[in-house]
């Protein structure tokens, strides 16, 4: 399998499906959302770069492009290394970021509904874990690999704040009740931080997007208010994703009115499409933590823009 896996099914938004591609390392399988792939090429000569992380394998030169590859076996603490020449390069695209990946093999992609995905729950024990749910495929487990904590682990919280205009708190944001529906602790944590920093304190936070539904259906008060005043929510999730939860909420007499915020590393062209044709508010980046506050600002708050 190399080139554009683009050739896969087109999902249509709003579906809670998504398709996967599994690959290999050592006898584990693994996937990754179809979503994030941009290619998928055989080894090409990588130059090594001094004093980089260890799990940087170097860099290689893809058409005008001059992109990191690592090493995903040393980064999930497998000791043996993966040889460059008989592996697989899987080129990845979150964050406005593109990183490549060695994996051993690719095998296919398959399509699944995220009903078929369970989250790994955040006990503290698997904390630290860049595993973050497992796809039932074939009868068989498939882990789903948490590529923001390892890009994160690797670069460095820089990744993820490229925003680097200081909010300041505000009191006028205390009030408002924020449900935040998030798979990745990282993400989890450095969303729900940014927020609480800047006077955002009523944060409820959801694993996947199914808990995030059913607390704002079983919160409807008895005159029908919903009980949060904005949602925000990544697409890329088990359970429900994003896009299905937005359009489930938009179609909901009693929830509709809520301001919905698409904040996931899918955000691209086509994607800002599927989150406009499900109803969303807005969509925004992950990197940008600093826009989503002046984002939710807008939308719920009556607070000066970047205050």
């Amino acid at each position: 399998m190399s080139g554009q896996p683009k050739n896969s099914i087109l999902l249509e938004a709003g579906t809670n499906e998504l398709e996967i591609l599994v690959f290999k390392l050592g006898s584990k399988r693994f996937g990754v959302n179809v979503a994030k792939v941009r290619e998928v090429i055989e080894p090409l000569e990588v130059a090594r770069i001094p004093q980089s992380h260890p799990n940087v394998l170097g860099v290689f030169q893809l058409r005008h492009a001059t992109l990191p590859l690592i090493d995903l076996s040393a980064s999930l603490g497998n000791k043996n290394s993966i040889d460059i020449q008989s592996g697989k390069i899987i080129i990845l695209e979150f964050n406005e970021t593109r990183i490549a990946f060695l994996v051993e093999g690719v095998e296919y992609i398959h399509r699944v509904k995220t009903t078929d995905i369970e989250a790994i729950p955040d006990t503290g024990v698997m904390t630290e874990s860049p595993v973050t749910c497992v796809a039932h495929i074939d009868k068989a487990l498939v882990l789903m690999i948490d590529f923001e904590k390892i890009a994160f682990d690797i670069g460095g919280i820089d990744l993820f704040s490229k925003d680097a205009e200081k909010i300041e708190a505000n009191e006028k944001r205390g009030n408002q009740r924020i449900l935040l529906a998030e798979d990745s602790p990282v993400m989890r944590r450095l969303i729900k931080g940014n927020l609480n920093d800047s006077g955002y304190k009523n944060v409820t936070v959801c694993f996947d997007g199914e808990a995030a539904w059913n607390k704002l259906e079983e919160g409807i008060d008895e005159q029908g208010q919903p009980p949060y005043d904005i949602l925000i929510t990544d697409i890329e999730m088990p359970k429900m994703d994003g896009l299905y939860l937005t359009r489930r909420v938009k179609n909901h007499a009693n929830l509709k009115s809520i301001p919905v915020v698409i904040f996931s590393s899918l955000v691209s062209a086509d994607n800002t499409k599927k989150c406009k044709s499900v109803g969303a508010d807005a969509q925004i980046t992950k990197p940008e933590l600093a826009k989503l506050v002046g984002l939710v600002d807008s939308l719920v708050t009556n607070v000066p823009a970047m205050a």
